[in-house]
């Protein structure tokens, strides 16, 4: 009965004061409504970018092998490297390493052109050997993919990306339809599956696959490679592995002991938790920002209170002549600071289910509030409503009743 009372005294008294009541709200709603935004943003940010890495890489237990010494700038292709990785060097990895499962061979070039009939284009083009569209898990839309028995055979087919497939036939049947890259003609042998955006939002659509062998020896002429994805048999053993294969490619390059690495290797797993720690940092900072929110709007309330005891001198004199204990009064200031707390709270987490709608549509992200994430902030605001409320309650316990009625 003692709770239902106080409640409702100290309801009476914010309605009487809305503006006060109002002031003291907004501390704790911008502060719980950054915290409640900023922590649904960050997950589904992260979760995206680990989708577009899923997407661009495929797999995760993998190590990829660039030629060069890491200097290269922009996307790597057979116009921007040394041609220090060869063939050879992919099959001696897959077939001396026990911890290698396959390795994956690339050799693509950026702005080629593409031509069917009188609609031309320029576009990327990939040669891949076939257990690329393993590692990366592609899957063919229409048609079919092209096999190991093509790659050897120099067969000219192709395998076309979403985007290119929309630009180059618009509507029209793509299958068996003979396409011109560069000058070479090649049948459209299969329709990849939309893989939407890379991590740079990039779209992963825009290409044509071809069979290594053919792209090397029947449209690039080149006879080294611009990518290598080796999957290993143990994610977990990626270090060692990573060093093993270190040291034969430097044996089969002969680099002397002294000379840099003429490739770089690099793991998508370490790739991706850089990331993650890089985002995670972001959150932390913004989180501390919204805390800090949280913590000066509870000042706000404790000083807002302190002035309200000074000038309800009055009614806390009647209340206490009638009959009321110190602990009375002490509950009902206490009980308006952690109402007062524990509304902007509400108001935050409506506000930032609202925020959530705007940033969903706007960033296209499939934002979703989590539950526990409401609970927690509900009760960081009714904990600082009653942090921000003690002192001023005991403040107007503690009035001599005879004095405050005479002030």
């Amino acid at each position: 009965m003692k709770f239902v009372s106080g409640a409702a005294l100290a309801l009476r008294s914010m309605t009487r004061r809305g503006l006060r009541t109002g002031l003291m709200m907004v501390g704790v709603c911008v502060g719980i409504g950054s915290l409640t935004l900023l922590n649904a943003v960050g997950e589904a940010s992260r979760k995206e970018t680990m989708k577009r890495f899923k997407n661009m890489i495929g797999t995760f237990d993998t190590i990829i092998i660039r030629p060069g010494s890491g200097k290269t700038r922009g996307m790597v292709s057979l116009t921007n490297v040394p041609g220090t990785l060869k063939f050879e060097d992919a099959t001696a990895i897959e077939t001396s390493i026990p911890g290698v499962k396959q390795v994956a061979r690339l050799q693509n070039g950026f702005d080629i052109d593409i031509k069917y009939r009188d609609h031309a284009d320029s576009t990327a083009i990939f040669g891949v050997s076939p257990n690329w569209f393993e590692l990366r898990g592609d899957e063919a839309a229409k048609g079919s993919l092209f096999t190991e028995q093509q790659n050897r055979d120099l067969t000219r087919v192709a395998v076309l990306g979403a985007a290119v497939e929309s630009r180059l036939f618009a509507g029209e049947d793509a299958i068996g339809k003979t396409i011109r890259i560069g000058d070479v003609p090649f049948q459209v042998q299969g329709l990849l599956m939309s893989r939407g955006a890379g991590p740079g939002g990039a779209s992963l659509d825009d290409l044509i696959l071809i069979p290594v062998s053919t792209a090397s020896k029947r449209l690039f002429n080149r006879d080294y490679l611009t990518m290598m994805i080796v999957q290993l048999k143990d994610a977990g053993a990626a270090e060692e592995n990573m060093e093993t294969i270190r040291k034969l490619l430097r044996e089969r390059h002969r680099q002397a002991g002294s000379a840099l690495d003429d490739f770089t290797m690099t793991s998508p797993k370490a790739i991706t938790a850089q990331v993650t720690k890089m985002s995670s940092t972001l959150a932390k900072t913004l989180k501390g920002v919204a805390v800090l929110a949280m913590l000066l709007g509870g000042i706000v309330i404790m000083a807002l209170m302190l002035i309200g005891v000074s000038e309800r001198r009055k009614e806390i004199g009647v209340r206490r002549s009638v009959g009321a204990s110190r602990g009375d009064v002490l509950w009902q200031f206490t009980m308006e600071a952690m109402l007062v707390s524990c509304a902007g709270g509400a108001v935050g987490v409506l506000a930032a289910l609202a925020g959530l709608t705007i940033v969903a549509r706007a960033a296209g992200l499939p934002l979703q509030l989590n539950s526990n994430v409401v609970l927690v902030s509900l009760g960081l605001s009714f904990v600082i409503g009653l942090l921000s409320g003690i002192y001023p309650a005991w403040k107007a316990a503690r009035l001599d009743p005879i004095a405050a009625l005479r002030g």
